[in-house]
Parts: structure tokens; sequence; C-alpha cells
């Protein structure tokens, strides 16, 4: 009897799933890279993090106190971003048109690479109904001023 009631009560304390929405970022950069340096964990609810996508751009934003981080990712001309692994990506900045490679955007508390070298990966892109981007896993390693110059590698994991 006394088994038993051990046995159920450690089912009684299994702890149950959260509903609350996953939403992280997360970055390490090399001694030297840009704008990113050292490494930053970001985690909402606590930290505003917004994903979507517009004009062909998946925009990843954080707000944390005085800090902010946007990356934004972006197919080749003449394609839609899907799941899948983009190399040889370069700086694409807000304004300029689609690139004949992979784009990409990283800017931190205003400062930005206007010389970016990328490879990043999507490994879930997913929208609801109305078209809003409700899932996203990816990673990413960008360069600044040289494809072989101090890395950033990030993910991003944000699940609505």
């Amino acid at each position: 009897m006394v088994l038993t009631a051990a046995a159920g009560l450690g089912v009684a304390l299994v702890p149950v799933a959260s509903a609350d929405p996953l939403q992280t970022v997360d970055y390490t950069s090399e001694e030297g890279a840009w704008p990113l340096e050292g490494s930053a964990h970001y985690a909402g609810p606590g930290d505003e993090i917004a994903v979507w996508e517009y004009d062909g751009r998946l925009k990843i934003d954080v707000q944390s106190g005085f800090e902010d981080l946007r990356v934004e990712l972006s197919a080749p001309a003449g394609e839609t971003l899907h799941t899948g692994t983009y190399t040889g990506a370069r700086f694409r900045g807000q304004s300029d048109p689609a690139l004949t490679t992979p784009g990409i955007f990283v800017v931190s508390t205003h400062f930005g690479c206007g010389d970016d070298y990328a490879d990043f990966t999507i490994d879930r892109l997913d929208k609801d109904a109305d078209g809003r981007t409700t899932d996203v896993d990816a990673t990413f390693v960008q360069h600044c001023g040289s494809p072989d110059g101090p890395a950033t590698r990030g993910e991003v994991h944000f699940h609505a």
C-alpha cells in the first residue's frame, strides 16, 4: 500500500507542459565580431520578441530593456523564403531590393554591418490561416567585413 501511495504522489509531482509560447533568441560572437558582441539569451515574455514576414523578409525583433536587436533573413530575388539552408547570404538593407543571393541584415542598438557574409538555416516556418508567421526555428552564422572574419552564431525559436 505504501508503494502505491508513493507512486501516486510521484505522478502528481510530474511537471505539466507549459501553455506559454516558446520565444527565444540566442547568439554567441567570437572576439572582434560586429555588430553583435559577446553572447546573449533573450526569452519571452520577459523580453519582447516579435517575428513576422514583410516584403519577402523574415524579421526577428528583440526588445530587452534599453537593448534592441533585429535580424532579417531573405531568399534570393524571385524566390520565396522557405525551410532549408541558404549559403552565401550578403547584406540586404531594409530598403534595398532583393538580391541574387540570400540576404541578411543584422542591427543591434542602432549599429549594423554593411558588409555581411552569412549562412542561415530555417528548420521551421509555419503560418496561420491568415498568413501570419506563427512558428520559426532558424540558425545563422554571420561575419562582418569578410567571409572569414569573426563569426556570430545565433538561433531563433518562436512558437506563438
